[in-house]
């Protein structure tokens, strides 16, 4: 028996050629959602920028330190801080601090009791010990202030010594900085 030739059209090349660029565009562009991450939540996370300003300790261990920092948070987002920690020195506070989005240049003053040769620590209650009379926290420039309600650790205040800490946020987030 001959074959049997049949009449079979296939799509035209011009077809055919639209439906490959369609596809190969579409890929291009999933590639670059991803990549540079526009529906990615990484744009949404909200940033906190801290910068020590320095440590000014007392001139003895019976007076108080202050440690102040300045904070920027370019997000679109209010960020709040939960504590602090500074060298083996970890508080929080009782209220976090909200720092409102678009702050650029907040202080943070957090007054320690302690001053040079003197330690600050934690008191079985948890609250900042030393010889100075309490501890406090006060935000100029943003909306707000705190008392420290739990410590714990300890850190030895010496005038020229580089100590190192970080913020916490409430959402976990830690912000680290150095301060001497």
């Amino acid at each position: 028996m001959a074959p049997q030739i049949r009449n079979r059209r296939g799509i035209s090349n011009v077809v055919a050629t639209i439906i490959l660029i369609a596809v190969a565009i579409a890929l291009a562009v999933a590639v670059a959602v991803w990549v540079f991450g526009l529906a990615g939540s990484s744009a949404k996370t909200a940033t906190l920028n801290v910068q020590a300003l320095g440590l000014s300790i007392g001139s003895n261990a019976g007076s108080s330190s202050q440690l102040t920092l300045v904070l920027s948070n370019p997000s679109s987002s209010s960020i709040g801080i939960n504590g602090f920690t500074l060298g083996g020195l970890t508080c929080t506070f009782s209220t976090a601090i909200a720092v409102p989005p678009g702050t650029q240049g907040a202080q943070l003053t957090i007054t320690l009791p302690g001053g040079n040769g003197g330690y600050v620590s934690a008191t079985p209650s948890g609250t900042p010990s030393g010889t100075a009379s309490g501890t406090s926290l006060t935000v100029s420039g943003t909306a707000g202030s705190a008392t420290i309600s739990v410590c714990t650790g300890s850190v030895s205040l010496t005038a020229g010594t580089q100590y190192s800490g970080e913020l916490t946020t409430t959402s976990g987030q830690t912000y680290p900085f150095t301060v001497s």
